[in-house]
């Protein structure tokens, strides 16, 4: 998860009004691939990390998310269905979101389709990844930093 951390600390305010999301998928303690939002938003960490993976890879493996994937259609579909799609077999992420299309709503849709899902993993330091992601979606606008 700390290589996931390191990938979302990367692009940390290059990826619009998205978070900056790092994700690894492994399976026999291997890494397989990973991901990094992209600038301005797109594509998604998850949809980067399953693309450049085989189908039958994916199948049984695990996902490291520095944030709880997305669970609604916006300019994509949700993450959580392509993960479910993918056959992958656990879900680890450090964080839930706080966007109110998404909050709260990918353990329960990914326990329900038989995935394995462990959030909470280095959340400390996902909290401070996220500290402006956190501040601009409570109270509704930007993060300025200014020297």
């Amino acid at each position: 998860m700390s290589i996931a951390m390191n990938l979302a600390a990367e692009r940390n305010g290059l990826t619009g009004l998205n978070p900056s999301v790092g994700c690894l998928i492994v399976k026999n303690n291997k890494i397989l691939s990973f991901g990094q939002t992209g600038f301005n938003g797109r594509p998604h960490a998850e949809f980067e990390a399953i693309k450049k993976c085989k189908k039958k890879e994916l199948k049984g493996s695990s996902i490291y998310i520095t944030m709880e994937p997305c669970t609604h259609y916006g300019k994509t579909s949700p993450c959580t269905k392509l993960i479910i799609k993918s056959k992958i077999k656990k879900v680890f992420y450090s964080i839930n979101d706080v966007d109110i299309r998404t909050a709260n709503k990918a353990y329960p849709l990914l326990n329900l389709k038989k995935l394995i899902v462990s959030k909470g993993l280095l959340k400390a330091e996902a909290k401070k990844i996220y500290k402006n992601y956190f501040l601009h979606k409570n109270i509704k606008k930007p993060y300025i930093v200014a020297k």
